[in-house]
């Protein structure tokens, strides 16, 4: 029953829903604002944050200080997400530098760096089954990479303005987005 919230204040701030929404703790490492967080599907106790600081860090739920900081964005980091895969201890990373990262944060290895989109990253989705990752631009496209390979298998522009946040569901394959002018859905491998 915890809740996490990032801030403008440059802080992350963990709230207890079932004591009256009582502050349990705060993380103050960031400079710049916190644009994102994203647990970790793998570890429910470890959680990270991008922030405008250009940093990304990994934090545990249990711990004051992060565990790790992941540094290579030129430009402020406004997306985050965390790889469902079990073979693959991956975290993307997306900034306003326009770059995708592709991070092993078992190493602190960045293992691909993506440069196709033209403007900032707005957000990034690993799908829950296939070895494919997300991402979303100001520049209004979603590009699908392969996380094998490096590769970008795909590029769509769908009309609905810029893509803010995308999720992704297992059991059906069904792929959603929220864009300025519509929330969207669709299955991975169908023109619907």
């Amino acid at each position: 029953p915890l809740i996490l919230s990032s801030s403008d204040d440059n802080t992350i701030k963990l709230f207890d829903a079932n004591n009256n929404f009582s502050l349990v703790r705060s993380y103050e490492e960031h400079k710049d604002y916190v644009m994102k967080l994203a647990i970790n599907p793998k570890d429910y106790s470890m959680f990270a944050s991008a922030s405008m600081d250009k940093k990304i860090k990994i934090w545990s739920f249990n711990a004051v200080n992060s565990q790790l900081t992941l540094e290579g964005h030129l430009k402020g980091c406004g997306a985050v997400a965390f790889c469902t895969l079990a073979d693959k201890p991956y975290l993307a990373s997306g900034g306003d530098d326009y770059l995708v990262k592709i991070w092993d944060y078992t190493n602190k290895h960045c293992v691909f760096t993506f440069k196709e989109h033209e403007q900032n990253i707005s957000a990034l989705c690993f799908h829950p089954e296939f070895p494919i990752l997300l991402s979303a631009s100001e520049d209004q496209t979603c590009k699908f990479w392969n996380i094998n390979t490096g590769k970008l298998e795909e590029s769509k522009i769908f009309g609905y303005g810029i893509v803010w946040d995308i999720t992704a569901q297992s059991e059906y394959n069904i792929i959603g987005m929220g864009c300025d002018e519509a929330t969207i859905a669709f299955q991975m491998g169908n023109e619907e």
